[in-house]
């Protein structure tokens, strides 16, 4: 199982919906509430943990793919909530506003002080842009074999040598996706001068299609939050990885308390 091109049939689908998803969205209405799926433990709780899914995946894939019951398996008592938040709400450019709307919002106002984004594949794009708005009110962002740079950014970021070497291109003419991948590596790149990086974890396996791109965050993370298994681009393997943050969490201040 994956989140993204794993055969050609799925290489083709994600083909057509990013062609269409400017225009039509494939019928989505990106200006509605977007669904949610929760797993609460039925106690007054300040812990939030807001799952963000891949590219053709929805909130219900991770309770079918079991995120939530290895995080309570791991012991994890705080309070779940998976969003259907897809590529059509970062094009029409509603996805920091979608998830303020349905989620966030609502869950700072629900007495949920210690909040917490986790994003698989364009998830994690989506999780860290997020974070890039509200970095203040969330305690950290968990990527797993996060989507954060077409080929081209991916050249240019290896071509200067380091991120802090980078110099960024005009947004002028840039598609609205391209325009927010500049956006999040001109913010990383702040980030890394100022050394206010802790709270961003990342995990990958070893065999993941993107795997120069990821590695171009890991390069910028403090060693101890960057996980590896041996592992591909799909389901089986963010599983793998999920456990593995999940083991050395104590460790690392991943997924704990903030406020």
């Amino acid at each position: 199982k994956s989140w993204s091109l794993i055969t050609n049939f799925r290489f083709l689908l994600i083909c057509v919906f990013t062609l269409f998803a400017n225009s039509c969205s494939l019928n989505f209405n990106v200006n509605e509430p977007v669904d949610l799926l929760w797993d609460k433990t039925g106690k007054k709780n300040d812990s939030l943990i807001i799952f963000l899914p891949g590219l053709i995946d929805t909130a219900e894939t991770f309770k079918n793919e079991n995120f939530f019951t290895i995080a309570r398996e791991a012991g994890i008592k705080a309070d779940m909530v998976s969003a259907s938040i897809h590529i059509g709400h970062l094009i029409k450019e509603v996805m920091v506003k979608r998830l303020e709307t349905d989620i966030f919002n609502p869950a700072i106002k629900a007495g949920y002080h210690n909040i917490w984004l986790v994003g698989l594949s364009i998830g994690g794009l989506n999780a860290l842009l997020f974070y890039k708005k509200h970095e203040k009110n969330i305690c950290g962002v968990v990527t797993i074999s996060p989507y954060i740079a077409d080929t081209e950014l991916r050249k240019e970021l290896q071509q200067a040598g380091s991120v802090k070497d980078w110099q960024p291109k005009s947004v002028e003419n840039m598609k609205v996706f391209n325009k927010e991948l500049q956006f999040l590596w001109v913010w990383l790149q702040k980030q890394v001068s100022n050394n206010n990086l802790q709270q961003i974890y990342l995990g990958y396996g070893e065999q993941d299609r993107y795997i120069e791109e990821i590695r171009l965050l890991q390069n910028i993370l403090d060693s101890n939050n960057v996980i590896t298994v041996d592992g591909h681009h799909n389901w089986v393997t963010g599983q793998k990885i999920w456990r593995q943050q999940l083991l050395s969490r104590k460790k690392t201040g991943l997924l704990q308390p903030c406020n």
